[in-house]
């Protein structure tokens, strides 16, 4: 065996399985007690204290401003590596690009750890010792450590893939598929830090009926951000943070897609890429999108939240390329559009919300899912037929429908999965979310036409 393969495996096996470990430790290890009896003779009983909303607001900006530089780096990589002809390795691994990306997983990393120092100093002065329980208490700052950390470990094993594989190698190594999922976690996560991960619990001073009316306050404060719509038909309001919140998740779509679709939009499309099937281009691209924008919809509630979505990617999309085009001089070509999906998803949504739909009933999965397919469709197929056909291998009739096919019911099967990533990133009290979705159902009174 190689043994610059062998290295390279080692360094990535070794980072994800710590990754993990680590992950599975803080948030699903098993605890001497639950913490709800919030007892102060017991040091395991006693509730842990969460981030304030100020303070999970800065963190929150702070951490999207790395995941930015890692967005701009990385447009900025590909355009280098298309100019250049090279893939750095070794002493040549930390070129300019490379130390923007990294620059912004060592941003997020100090303002994670920032973050959880705040949590460890008051929980340790009331007694909570268990990092596990500062964690639980503020998921999304310990997963923002967890991720950003894995960045910066993982240049040794993504150095030693470079040096292995050279010019061939394809954006879909290992090394860059973990480095993708990691970078666009970051801003999912900052935008649980700003959507709902900031609700200080401290000790009681009140006694039983204090704890009971702050408890009853923050279910309403939940309920009401969840509700679908409410009573008298009216929507929830937006304020600045939803619109940061789509702006962060445009970010994140942004670094899926340059390891998932942009080999297929820098020049000539040839070599590994090429012997790839066709259809998995407009899949990646519609499936991709469609999870995130049902995931916008959940975030930042409004009648046109994906639409805002779309839109926030594609201003992304051309001031980040047209950047890496200035100081490097190659740009790819734009992702398949999908905006009328975007808006056709709105639309379904208002639709269903008529007729007394909620967002998890299986109607609207159904209904969501076909719109966003049509709408995508009907520009992703003719684009790639009349425009992107000179670069590509042939897209056939049953490319086509492939595609289509594909598209619909992988959306089908990933939207629970946003909606439910959806509930947990707007719960502050991850450990009371099911809880409060059971009485946020049993409570909640669908507008009916």
């Amino acid at each position: 065996m190689n043994s610059l393969f062998l290295q390279g495996l080692v360094f990535s096996g070794l980072a994800i399985g710590v990754l993990a470990f680590l992950a599975w430790w803080l948030y699903l290890s098993p605890m001497k007690d639950s913490g709800r009896e919030n007892s102060s003779d017991n040091p395991h009983s006693r509730k842990a204290i969460s981030t304030s909303p100020r303070l999970s607001k800065v963190l929150a900006l702070l951490v999207g401003i790395g995941a930015l530089l890692i967005c701009i780096g990385g447009y900025w990589d590909l355009s280098e590596h298309v100019v250049t002809g090279i893939v750095p390795g070794g002493e040549d691994f930390l070129w300019p690009p490379h130390l923007m990306i990294y620059a912004g997983f060592l941003v997020a990393f100090l303002v994670a750890i920032g973050g959880l120092s705040a949590l460890a100093i008051p929980n340790l002065r009331v007694g909570v010792r268990d990092p596990r329980r500062w964690v639980r208490r503020s998921p999304y700052v310990g997963a923002i450590v967890l991720v950003a950390g894995y960045g910066l470990f993982s240049i040794p094993g993504d150095a030693i893939w470079h040096e292995l594989y050279g010019i061939d190698l394809t954006a879909w190594s290992p090394p860059h598929v973990f480095i993708a999922m990691s970078s666009a976690s970051l801003p999912m996560f900052a935008v649980g830090l700003l959507a709902g991960g900031g609700n200080m619990v401290r000790p009681s001073r009140r006694g039983a009926e204090g704890r009971s009316r702050r408890h009853l306050l923050s279910r309403l404060r939940f309920a009401e951000k969840l509700t679908w719509r409410s009573p008298e038909g009216k929507r929830p309001r937006t304020d600045w943070r939803s619109f940061v919140n789509l702006f962060y998740l445009a970010i994140a779509l942004c670094l899926v897609l340059i390891i998932g679709t942009t080999e297929w939009e820098m020049g000539k499309v040839d070599g590994y890429v090429a012997q790839r099937p066709v259809w998995l281009y407009p899949t990646i691209i519609g499936v991709s999108s469609f999870f995130l924008a049902v995931l916008a919809r959940r975030v930042a509630p409004g009648p046109w939240s994906a639409t805002a979505f779309a839109l926030f990617y594609f201003g992304l999309r051309i001031a980040t390329t047209s950047f890496a085009d200035m100081v490097s001089g190659a740009t790819p070509r734009l992702t398949l559009v999908f905006i009328l999906g975007a808006v056709l998803l709105d639309l379904t949504y208002q639709w269903m919300a008529r007729f007394g739909f909620r967002p998890s009933d299986w109607q609207v999965r159904l209904a969501a899912a076909g719109g966003y397919m049509v709408g995508f469709s009907i520009v992703a197929q003719p684009t790639i037929a009349f425009q992107y056909l000179q670069f590509f291998p042939s897209f056939t009739v049953p490319d086509h429908l492939i595609a289509v096919l594909l598209v619909y019911v992988l959306n089908i099967a990933v939207y629970p999965v946003a909606m439910g990533l959806g509930n947990w990133l707007k719960s502050s009290r991850n450990e009371d979310a099911e809880e409060l979705q059971e009485d946020l159902d049993a409570v909640t009174v669908p507008a009916k036409s």
